[in-house]
């Protein structure tokens, strides 16, 4: 397919925008759909001199040139991977859409399609809904996803109640000329309790477009595990808007391991006093994967604090980038903020761009931060040779070992292992 200028590709998605029929909504809706469309009509995709999106190129997406998937679509027949979790209530989302309610879902759990949602709890949705800034180029993809606002599903967990663990799991057979949009909202009530495991694996659309957004009350828990291997042709662009309440934690592990252009936006807001936000995650890149991880955990309450722990493997022709960012405001004294990110190059042709950033206008804050790119200590290599490990062998257990900062934060060990043999089988070999 012959590649189509960024202009003109925006300018179809634009045109599809405003003569999509979506189904009946409530006037604050319409309106929010007919802004973000008249927003990203305004202003296009993103380009190289948009500063968030510097160091990734919309090239391959430009050369696909997807539509966007019709409004009326029904989900695709779906072939989904087995699930990571077995003892997790698994939830199917074909094309990002939710194709059915599972029936063994525990008392005091929902899981509502977005119409369903927008009358059991419209005043939350609409809130959650109308936080999302989709102006200026950067936020393009946000502005698509408002726009297709009925693709998803939101889930609820009411007050006191602990969910154990629910499994979201993604994939789509569909037309690989289409660009999908799915919201997923999550609503966890005070002192509620989620685990939920985020799973891309497998067969994917050409282009998947997700936004999820946590909404976590007083005291309420969310551990939130993503991963993802799927293949090489495929495009995921999602991001995690995370809201946060006094008390609340919010753990987030994600792990990518697959796909060719792959970026997600992690971003948590600790709005009330003692909210933890603990971010962690690793990708292991090979090929030509291209993979743009950024963080932004805002501080908008004291004493309340946060971690970023990311570890990157590059091998191939890979690229990665990170952007950790902490922004302690005024008034959000005793905050406290620790930021680390490490990188291993394999290849003398993979690439890594790492940028931490703390901003901080506020008194006695605790905040450190750090950020390394190298290769693995030879010395290490030469010492497990020497133990009588081939030499591929040693580099491969080094390696491994390097992401196991991030895996041992998985709180099931079975899971934790699944994970682990993921890993290990997308490790790239040295070059």
């Amino acid at each position: 397919m012959n590649a189509t200028p960024a202009t003109e590709l925006a300018a179809r998605w634009a045109d599809s925008l405003r003569t999509a029929v979506y189904p009946v909504a409530p006037a604050w809706l319409e309106n929010l759909r007919e802004n973000a469309t008249a927003a990203f009509a305004e202003a296009g995709l993103p380009h190289r001199k948009v500063e968030a999106w510097r160091y990734t190129p919309l090239k391959r997406l430009e050369a696909l040139a997807p539509g966007l998937a019709p409004v009326a679509d029904a989900p695709s027949p779906v072939d989904f991977a087995p699930a990571l979790c077995k003892k997790a209530t698994v939830v199917d989302l074909p094309d990002g859409n939710l194709e059915s309610i599972p029936a063994d879902l525990p008392e005091g759990v929902s899981v509502l399609s977005m119409s369903e949602a927008l009358v059991r709890f419209e005043d939350r949705v609409r809130s959650l809904a109308e936080s999302v800034p989709v102006d200026g180029p950067a936020r393009a993809f946000a502005a698509i996803n408002t726009a297709n606002l009925h693709r998803g599903a939101v889930v609820h967990v009411a007050e006191g109640v602990d969910a154990g663990s629910l499994l979201l799991r993604f994939a789509a057979e569909g037309s690989a000329s289409d660009l999908l949009s799915s919201r997923v909202m999550v609503l966890l009530d005070a002192g509620a309790r989620l685990t939920l495991i985020e799973q891309h694996r497998g067969a994917s659309p050409a282009a998947l477009n997700l936004l999820l957004q946590p909404q976590l009350a007083e005291n309420a828990r969310l551990a939130h595990l993503r991963v993802q291997d799927r293949d090489d042709e495929a495009f995921l662009l999602t991001a995690t808007h995370a809201v946060q309440a006094a008390g609340s934690h919010y753990a987030f592990c994600g792990f990518d391991l697959g796909g060719g252009l792959l970026r997600h936006e992690l971003n948590t807001t600790l709005n009330g006093e003692e909210a933890h936000a603990e971010l962690a995650g690793a990708w292991v890149l090979d090929g030509q994967r291209h993979c743009d991880i950024r963080v932004a955990v805002d501080h908008a309450a004291p004493n309340c604090s946060s971690e970023q722990f990311f570890r990157g493997v590059l091998g191939g022709r890979s690229r990665g980038v990170f952007n950790g960012r902490a922004l302690i405001r005024e008034g959000a004294d005793g905050s406290s903020v620790r930021q680390s990110n490490a990188n291993l190059l394999l290849s003398r042709l993979a690439e890594m761009d790492t940028k931490p950033e703390l901003e901080i206008y506020a008194d006695e804050v605790e905040a450190s931060h750090g950020a390394t790119v190298g290769q693995l200590d030879e010395t290490a290599v030469f010492y497990l040779r020497t133990r009588g490990l081939p030499e591929a062998e040693a580099r491969r257990l080094l390696t491994a070992a390097f992401c196991q900062g991030v895996t041992s934060r998985v709180d099931d060990a079975a899971l934790a292992e699944t994970v682990a043999q993921m890993i290990d089988a997308a490790m790239p070999g040295a070059m």
